[in-house]
C-alpha cells in the first residue's frame, strides 16, 4: 500500500516536472527576432515583437541579445522599437553594451534614445573601457553627455504632458499626440515615483532609468489650478504647461495625483523673489528634520551633500522677532503694540530687517483669490 502511494507520489512528480518543461520549452523564442533584426527588416521585426509573450530582453539560442544586435545595426528605428516593447537599455551581453556599439559607431540618435531609457556612459565592457572612452570624435556624442553629465537621463524625456494614457485589455498603453508614437511600455518621462519613508528624506525614483533625485523632478512638476474662468487644469510649473483634462497628467502616478487633487491652488510667494513656488517652504533648504529610530532623538540630513549632524544647521536657525513696544509718543499705551520685526539666527547669530532668502520665512501661502 505504502509502496503504490509513493509510487503514485512520484508517477505525479513526474508530470509536474514534465509539465515544468513543456511550459518553459514554450516560452516564446527571440530567435526570429534576432534574425529581423540582423536583416534591418523592420517590419519582420514589428511582427516578431507581436508574439504574445515575448520577452524582448531574453537571449536568442545563440546567446545574441535582441537590443545589442539592434544596436550593432546603426538602425535607430530598431532600437527604438525595441525600447518601446521594455528592452532594457543598461543590457550587457557579456562583452559590450548597446551603448559602446552604438558611441564606437557614432550613432547619435541611437545614443540619445539609450540614455534617455537609462543606458549608464560610465558602464564598462569586458575589457574594462566605459562607453563613453569609446566615443568617436563626434560633436553630437560630446554633447549628449554633456548633457547627460549635467542631468542625467531626465535631460532627454520628453516635455511634460507629451504623452496620453490610456487602459487597453487590462493594460496601461501610451501614445503622443504630437507624431502619433505610441508604446505598452511605459515611457522614462511617466516612470517617476516619490519614495516616502518614515526616518528618511522624500526622494524620488524614475523606475526606467534608476535615476534618483531629491528635488521634485518636471515630469512630476504638476498642481492643480483654477483658471480665471472657473475651470479646473492641471500646470505644470517646471515647464510652464497646462492640461485641461479631466485626467490626471500621464506622468503622476495614481497616487501623488489623488493628493494635488485634494489640494488644488496651493502655493506659496516668495517675497524675496516676487516668485510664487508650489513646493513646500519646508524643502526650500536641502536640510531635512528627521528622527533617529534608535533613540527617537531628532536629527538633521543634507540631501544633496549627504552629511548628518544633530545640531541646528543655520540655514534653519532664523527666527522671527517682533519687540513690543509703546506709543509713538514714547509713553506706555493701554497696551502693548507691535514694534521692530527682525529676524534673528540662533546658530550664526545673524540679524537681518527682512526675511532671509531661503528661509522659511520668505514665503507666504497664497490664498485662491492670488491665483
Amino acid at each position: 500500500m505504502l509502496r503504490s502511494a509513493g509510487r503514485v507520489a512520484a508517477v505525479a512528480l513526474l508530470a509536474l516536472f514534465a509539465l515544468g518543461c513543456v511550459s518553459a520549452a514554450a516560452k516564446p523564442s527571440t530567435d526570429r527576432l534576432v534574425a529581423a533584426i540582423k536583416s534591418k527588416n523592420l517590419s519582420a521585426v514589428v511582427d516578431a515583437l507581436s508574439v504574445k509573450g515575448l520577452d524582448v530582453n531574453t537571449p536568442d539560442s545563440t546567446r545574441r541579445l535582441p537590443l545589442v544586435e539592434a544596436a550593432r545595426s546603426r538602425d535607430a528605428r530598431l532600437v527604438g522599437a525595441l525600447l518601446d516593447q521594455g528592452a532594457l537599455a543598461r543590457v550587457s551581453d557579456g562583452t559590450t553594451t548597446p551603448l559602446h556599439l552604438s558611441m564606437q559607431g557614432g550613432s547619435a540618435a541611437i545614443v540619445k534614445l539609450l540614455l534617455a531609457h537609462g543606458a549608464d556612459p560610465n558602464a564598462k565592457d569586458k575589457t574594462g573601457a566605459s562607453a563613453r572612452s569609446t566615443a568617436a570624435a563626434v560633436k553630437e556624442l560630446a554633447d549628449l553627455l554633456k548633457q547627460w553629465d549635467a542631468r542625467g537621463a531626465m535631460a532627454f524625456e520628453d516635455e511634460p504632458g507629451a504623452w496620453i494614457r490610456e487602459e487597453r485589455d487590462g493594460q496601461s498603453y501610451y501614445w503622443k499626440p504630437a507624431n502619433g508614437e505610441s508604446r505598452w511600455a511605459v515611457p522614462p518621462s511617466c516612470a517617476w515615483q516619490r519614495v516616502t519613508v518614515q526616518g528618511h528624506p522624500i526622494k524620488y525614483i524614475n523606475s526606467l532609468t534608476g535615476q534618483e533625485t531629491t528635488r521634485v523632478p518636471p515630469a512630476l512638476a504638476w498642481a492643480r489650478v483654477t483658471a480665471a474662468d472657473g475651470s479646473a487644469l492641471w500646470l505644470n510649473w517646471a515647464s510652464r504647461v497646462a492640461s485641461a483634462a479631466a485626467t490626471a497628467p500621464a506622468e503622476l502616478p495614481a497616487e501623488l495625483a489623488a493628493e494635488l487633487a485634494m489640494h488644488p491652488n496651493r502655493r506659496w510667494y516668495n517675497t524675496a523673489t516676487r516668485e510664487y513656488v508650489y513646493t513646500d517652504p519646508a524643502y526650500a533648504t536641502p536640510w531635512r528634520e528627521l528622527v533617529d529610530e534608535a533613540s527617537g532623538a531628532p536629527f538633521f540630513f543634507n540631501v544633496e551633500t549627504g552629511d548628518t549632524t544633530w545640531e541646528l544647521p543655520a540655514a534653519l536657525a532664523w527666527t522671527e522677532v517682533i519687540e513690543s513696544s509703546s506709543g509713538a509718543d514714547g509713553e506706555s499705551g493701554s497696551g502693548s503694540e507691535a514694534g521692530p520685526r527682525y529676524f534673528h539666527n540662533t546658530v550664526s547669530g545673524e540679524v537681518a530687517w527682512s526675511a532671509p532668502e531661503g528661509s522659511r520665512h520668505v514665503f507666504v501661502e497664497a490664498s485662491a483669490a492670488d491665483l
